[in-house]
Protein backbone atom coordinates (compact mmCIF):
# COMPACT_ATOMS: atom_id res chain seq x y z
CA UNK A 1 0.00 0.00 0.00
CA UNK A 2 1.13 2.98 -0.89
CA UNK A 3 1.15 7.22 0.19
CA UNK A 4 -0.04 9.74 -2.54
CA UNK A 5 -0.53 13.34 -2.77
CA UNK A 6 -2.77 13.58 -5.84
CA UNK A 7 -1.39 11.94 -8.30
CA UNK A 8 2.02 11.30 -7.10
CA UNK A 9 3.44 8.72 -4.98
CA UNK A 10 5.70 9.59 -2.14
CA UNK A 11 6.15 6.52 -0.25
CA UNK A 12 4.53 3.26 1.36
CA UNK A 13 4.07 2.73 4.99
CA UNK A 14 6.83 5.01 6.73
CA UNK A 15 9.66 5.05 3.89
CA UNK A 16 8.68 8.17 1.83
CA UNK A 17 11.59 7.54 -0.59
CA UNK A 18 10.06 10.19 -3.54
CA UNK A 19 9.88 12.85 -1.09
CA UNK A 20 12.51 14.62 0.65
CA UNK A 21 12.25 15.88 4.30
CA UNK A 22 12.36 19.59 3.24
CA UNK A 23 9.32 19.38 1.19
CA UNK A 24 7.14 17.38 3.87
CA UNK A 25 8.25 20.60 6.24
CA UNK A 26 6.97 22.80 3.68
CA UNK A 27 3.69 21.08 3.24
CA UNK A 28 3.54 20.81 6.73
CA UNK A 29 3.86 24.49 7.08
CA UNK A 30 0.96 24.83 4.42
CA UNK A 31 -1.47 22.30 6.38
CA UNK A 32 -1.31 20.20 3.90
CA UNK A 33 -1.97 15.87 3.99
CA UNK A 34 -1.50 13.27 2.12
CA UNK A 35 -4.64 11.28 0.27
CA UNK A 36 -5.09 9.27 3.17
CA UNK A 37 -5.92 12.58 5.21
CA UNK A 38 -3.02 12.15 7.25
CA UNK A 39 -1.38 15.43 7.74
CA UNK A 40 2.24 16.20 6.96
CA UNK A 41 2.40 17.69 10.27
CA UNK A 42 1.09 14.09 11.98
CA UNK A 43 3.93 12.73 9.69
CA UNK A 44 6.94 14.69 11.04
CA UNK A 45 6.11 13.95 14.58
CA UNK A 46 5.56 10.41 14.46
CA UNK A 47 9.06 9.21 15.12
CA UNK A 48 8.76 6.82 12.30
CA UNK A 49 8.21 8.26 9.21
CA UNK A 50 11.10 7.92 6.96
CA UNK A 51 12.25 10.94 3.79
CA UNK A 52 14.72 10.74 0.80
CA UNK A 53 17.93 12.00 1.72
CA UNK A 54 18.39 15.03 -0.06
CA UNK A 55 21.09 13.78 -2.70
CA UNK A 56 23.03 16.59 -4.25
CA UNK A 57 22.17 15.29 -7.75
CA UNK A 58 18.68 15.59 -7.10
CA UNK A 59 18.79 19.44 -5.69
CA UNK A 60 16.78 20.13 -9.11
CA UNK A 61 13.76 17.63 -7.95
CA UNK A 62 13.82 13.94 -8.03
CA UNK A 63 13.09 12.45 -11.51
CA UNK A 64 9.95 10.79 -11.62
CA UNK A 65 11.96 7.24 -12.46
CA UNK A 66 14.21 7.67 -9.34
CA UNK A 67 15.61 4.35 -7.70
CA UNK A 68 13.60 3.98 -4.78
CA UNK A 69 16.39 2.73 -2.61
CA UNK A 70 19.39 4.60 -3.72
CA UNK A 71 22.11 5.21 -1.35
CA UNK A 72 25.74 6.78 -1.03
CA UNK A 73 28.66 4.55 0.42
CA UNK A 74 30.71 5.75 3.52
CA UNK A 75 33.49 4.37 5.70
CA UNK A 76 32.57 4.62 9.69
CA UNK A 77 35.93 3.58 11.49
CA UNK A 78 35.52 2.56 14.76
CA UNK A 79 31.65 3.59 15.44
CA UNK A 80 29.60 0.74 16.87
CA UNK A 81 26.78 -0.58 13.95
CA UNK A 82 24.26 -2.58 14.76
CA UNK A 83 23.41 -5.77 13.15
CA UNK A 84 20.45 -8.23 11.56
CA UNK A 85 21.03 -11.74 10.15
CA UNK A 86 21.36 -12.31 6.18
CA UNK A 87 19.16 -14.63 4.78
CA UNK A 88 21.34 -17.13 2.11
CA UNK A 89 19.21 -19.36 -0.12
CA UNK A 90 19.98 -22.45 -1.22
CA UNK A 91 18.35 -24.74 -3.46
CA UNK A 92 18.52 -28.40 -4.92
CA UNK A 93 18.19 -28.52 -8.84
CA UNK A 94 16.15 -25.22 -8.27
CA UNK A 95 13.56 -27.25 -6.37
CA UNK A 96 13.99 -28.27 -2.99
CA UNK A 97 15.54 -24.71 -1.24
CA UNK A 98 16.10 -23.99 2.25
CA UNK A 99 17.22 -20.70 3.46
CA UNK A 100 19.93 -20.06 5.93
CA UNK A 101 20.59 -17.25 8.69
CA UNK A 102 23.68 -16.17 9.54
CA UNK A 103 25.06 -13.10 11.39
CA UNK A 104 26.23 -10.03 9.44
CA UNK A 105 29.66 -10.55 8.36
CA UNK A 106 30.94 -7.07 10.35
CA UNK A 107 29.24 -8.78 13.28
CA UNK A 108 30.92 -9.80 16.62
CA UNK A 109 29.09 -12.65 16.71
CA UNK A 110 30.18 -13.53 12.79
CA UNK A 111 33.98 -13.23 14.07
CA UNK A 112 32.96 -15.61 17.26
CA UNK A 113 31.55 -18.18 14.83
CA UNK A 114 34.52 -18.67 12.71
CA UNK A 115 32.81 -18.61 9.52
CA UNK A 116 35.23 -18.44 6.57
CA UNK A 117 35.81 -15.35 4.11
CA UNK A 118 37.91 -14.58 0.98
CA UNK A 119 41.69 -14.06 1.50
CA UNK A 120 40.93 -10.48 2.12
CA UNK A 121 38.01 -10.58 4.66
CA UNK A 122 34.87 -8.09 4.89
CA UNK A 123 37.38 -4.86 5.42
CA UNK A 124 36.40 -1.68 6.75
CA UNK A 125 32.80 -1.17 7.98
CA UNK A 126 30.36 0.38 5.60
CA UNK A 127 27.54 2.46 6.02
CA UNK A 128 24.78 3.36 3.19
CA UNK A 129 23.35 6.64 3.06
CA UNK A 130 19.53 6.54 2.41
CA UNK A 131 16.97 8.60 4.29
CA UNK A 132 16.43 11.23 6.88
CA UNK A 133 13.95 12.03 9.52
CA UNK A 134 12.92 13.53 12.52
CA UNK A 135 13.64 12.00 15.22
CA UNK A 136 12.61 13.63 18.86
CA UNK A 137 12.79 16.91 17.14
CA UNK A 138 16.10 16.49 15.40
CA UNK A 139 16.77 15.91 11.81
CA UNK A 140 18.94 12.98 11.42
CA UNK A 141 20.23 10.74 8.94
CA UNK A 142 19.51 7.48 8.25
CA UNK A 143 22.07 5.03 7.53
CA UNK A 144 22.27 0.99 6.76
CA UNK A 145 24.82 -1.53 7.03
CA UNK A 146 26.29 -1.59 3.88
CA UNK A 147 25.79 -5.63 4.20
CA UNK A 148 22.88 -6.50 6.32
CA UNK A 149 21.02 -3.51 5.72
CA UNK A 150 20.14 -3.07 9.50
CA UNK A 151 18.63 0.44 9.24
CA UNK A 152 19.80 2.80 12.45
CA UNK A 153 20.61 6.56 13.20
CA UNK A 154 23.73 7.86 15.48
CA UNK A 155 24.44 10.26 18.20
CA UNK A 156 25.46 13.70 16.99
CA UNK A 157 29.08 13.02 18.59
CA UNK A 158 29.11 9.18 16.46
CA UNK A 159 28.15 11.67 13.13
CA UNK A 160 31.12 14.26 13.97
CA UNK A 161 33.77 10.77 13.57
CA UNK A 162 31.66 9.12 10.70
CA UNK A 163 31.81 12.59 8.96
CA UNK A 164 36.06 13.16 9.55
CA UNK A 165 36.53 9.43 8.29
CA UNK A 166 34.19 9.43 5.25
CA UNK A 167 35.77 12.96 4.13
CA UNK A 168 39.21 11.00 4.98
CA UNK A 169 38.29 8.44 2.51
CA UNK A 170 37.00 10.02 -0.21
CA UNK A 171 40.22 12.71 0.04
CA UNK A 172 42.43 10.64 -2.46
CA UNK A 173 40.07 11.87 -5.69
CA UNK A 174 40.75 15.50 -4.49
CA UNK A 175 42.90 16.32 -7.40
CA UNK A 176 43.03 19.81 -6.21
CA UNK A 177 46.59 21.41 -6.37
CA UNK A 178 48.14 17.95 -7.56
CA UNK A 179 49.01 18.72 -11.07
CA UNK A 180 47.85 17.97 -14.50
CA UNK A 181 49.62 14.72 -14.39
CA UNK A 182 47.75 13.23 -11.65
CA UNK A 183 45.97 10.55 -12.46
CA UNK A 184 44.14 9.00 -9.25
CA UNK A 185 41.99 11.09 -9.04
CA UNK A 186 38.50 11.53 -9.43
CA UNK A 187 36.92 15.29 -8.77
CA UNK A 188 33.58 15.32 -9.22
CA UNK A 189 33.24 12.06 -7.15
CA UNK A 190 35.27 13.84 -4.22
CA UNK A 191 32.62 16.61 -4.78
CA UNK A 192 29.42 14.72 -4.62
CA UNK A 193 30.95 12.92 -1.80
CA UNK A 194 31.82 16.16 0.63
CA UNK A 195 28.58 17.23 -0.75
CA UNK A 196 26.44 14.08 0.44
CA UNK A 197 28.87 14.44 3.86
CA UNK A 198 27.74 17.95 4.95
CA UNK A 199 23.96 16.66 4.78
CA UNK A 200 24.90 14.16 7.33
CA UNK A 201 23.28 14.80 10.29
Amino acid sequence: MGQYIGDRKIGTCESMYYMRLSEAQQLAKEGKADDDGISFSEYLKDNETKWRFPFPDEDEGIPADCKYNKSFTIPVGEIEVNHTDICVSNSIDDSYNVNIFMPCPYSEEFKKLGLKTSINGVGEQFLLVTMEAIREGKRKTIFECARCHQMQRFSDDDIVKIKARATEHYKIYDTTGKGEHFTGGNQGLYDYAIEVIKRIF
